[in-house]
């Protein structure tokens, strides 16, 4: 598998992540809640990783919604801060891994295809003896014609065993090479101290591999001849396997050594990986204006945050929070910055559990608790679900959920598919059950009823704006209390729309209230 344009390379990136979500999916974050947080984005935003490898392996702990062993390396984080020749030797190994090719690793950790039987390993190991056996018997027999035509069968059956080894080995031609890179790579990175430091186990693990190395060493001196055509030494060389059979009975092992060996390579996978995330988290810090590590939440407050912002705004707007025994109820008008700063929260907690690392100058929070967002719901076209109806199936999930307690939960206007009265009604049953569960949640709403029906389980805040010179102006701070103006009716009239529309919805709206 070659990885050439962007939609390859995303694929690649995700690859790690996908094969081992496969079958387990406890502990990962939904797709939905990906979207909702805009995870591509973050990822890219984020990383600073020197290999494919660290890519992969990023990606696959910031979609885990568990926490990761990043906190007990803060030392090596911080050394490599300090030492840069250090971090550099670092830098310079891994980038060894760092063209698309390498992508392809996990295709060899996700095969399960090519196991041979006992029977077939022995045809091969009597094939490769019988050209040499009916040469000499050529030689010996001159006069007889038969041990030249044996020759000549044994040796065209033996090509048939190369080339159906060789079209198993294509579909690796660019993975086993690699594969073969990564425990070149642990090899040298397990003879330095610091970074053997970071999982000594490894010592054994490369031991265990040097076998698999030797073999696909042949791999990658095929490969090399093939790919630049040195046709003369690449005939004699096909010539030669043919008639030994060296070149399939190395692959046929070599697929047994790595079957054999498969845990032993992920552990090596996982260790350049983690190495990689690492170091990325300390150019990360670098780059940032200003970050801390998360901190457990204190007796009587379940979340403090101070100045708090989202790594995806340019010039954020940083804000404070501090929530003692409620959840958050936010009101105000649109674009003023509520769904923003609900996915701040969110994905300050999810960088906290994976990366050790917020964007605030302080985040006070159990990082344990779990996740899960309903903030951009779209139709099901194909199996023919509506807005309302592919929300509502979002927000059970939720539920569901919430029953477990100890999560943190955000929502965005929920149920605007529907009419006002029930939507209110329905709002504030789930918000209300959902925060009985020791659950901390964050939602927005334009219904200030909920404000009211709410008031005894959510704090109230909101965000506001000031009109000056027929313009809204912004500020995204977020306030307590409740928005008191909302400012459609004013975007309608900046969009141009005719003004007796205009004048007529402002006579109106007094109305209805």
């Amino acid at each position: 598998m070659e990885y050439l344009n962007c939609d390859h390379m995303e694929k690649g990136i995700k690859a790690y992540h996908l094969y081992l979500n496969l079958c387990n999916t406890e502990e990962v974050l939904p797709e939905t809640v990906r979207e909702d947080l805009n995870m591509d984005d973050l990822c890219e935003q984020v990383d600073y990783t020197s290999s494919c490898i660290g890519r992969q392996y990023l990606y696959h702990i910031l979609c885990m919604d568990k926490v990761s062993d990043v906190a007990k390396h803060e030392q090596f984080i911080e050394k490599l801060q300090t030492d840069h020749p250090l971090r550099n030797q670092l830098v310079n190994a891994l980038q060894k891994l760092n063209k698309p090719d390498a992508y392809s690793i996990v295709d060899i950790l996700a095969e399960k295809e090519h196991t041979y039987s006992r029977g077939y390993l022995l045809v091969i190991q009597v094939c490769r003896w019988l050209p040499a056996f009916f040469l000499i018997l050529m030689f010996r027999f001159s006069s007889s014609p038969i041990p030249f035509i044996l020759l000549l069968v044994s040796y065209i059956f033996n090509g048939y065993l190369h080339f159906k080894q060789k079209n198993i080995l294509s579909c690796y031609f660019f993975s086993m090479p690699q594969l073969y890179k990564l425990l070149k790579t642990v090899n040298y990175l397990t003879t330095i101290p610091s970074f053997l430091s970071i999982n000594d186990k490894m010592e054994s693990t490369t031991r265990h591999l040097k076998e698999l190395c030797r073999k696909l060493g042949s791999f990658r001196y095929g490969i090399a001849l093939e790919s630049e055509s040195a046709m003369i030494v690449y005939l004699l060389t096909e010539l030669i396997n043919i008639f030994t059979l060296y070149s399939t009975i190395n692959i046929v092992t070599s697929f047994q050594s790595i079957q054999k060996r498969k845990g032993e390579i992920e552990q090596a996978f996982c260790y350049v990986g983690f190495l990689d995330m690492l170091c990325s988290i300390s150019f990360l810090r670098e780059k940032l204006p200003y970050y801390c590590k998360p901190s457990s939440d204190k007796e009587g407050e379940r979340l403090k945050a101070d100045s708090i912002y989202h790594p995806l705004i340019k010039d954020c707007v940083s804000n404070d929070v501090s929530l003692s025994y409620k959840s958050m109820l936010i009101t105000g008008s649109n674009m003023s910055g509520k769904t923003s700063f609900i996915r701040t929260v969110a994905i300050n907690l999810l960088t906290a559990k994976a990366l050790n690392t917020c964007f605030a100058k302080e985040f006070c929070i159990d990082i344990h608790r779990r996740l899960y967002s309903v903030i951009h719901t779209e139709d099901d076209l194909v199996e023919g679900k509506s807005y309302f109806f592919k929300e509502a199936e979002n927000v059970k999930v939720a539920l569901e959920k919430g029953k477990e307690g100890n999560y943190l939960l955000i929502f965005d206007e929920l149920f605007k598919g529907t009419n006002t009265m029930e939507r209110i009604a329905i709002n504030s049953a789930v918000f209300s059950d959902l925060a009985k569960a020791n659950n901390l949640i964050f939602a927005s709403t334009h219904d200030l009823e909920l404000t009211t029906l709410l008031n005894d389980q959510y704090e109230l805040y909101h965000f506001s704006e000031k009109v000056t010179d027929d313009r809204l102006l912004f500020d995204y701070k977020l306030k307590k209390g409740i928005a008191k103006e909302g400012n459609a009716i004013k975007i309608l009239e900046l969009c141009g729309y005719p003004p007796e529309l205009v004048q007529s919805a402002k006579d109106i709206l007094p109305m209805i209230r």
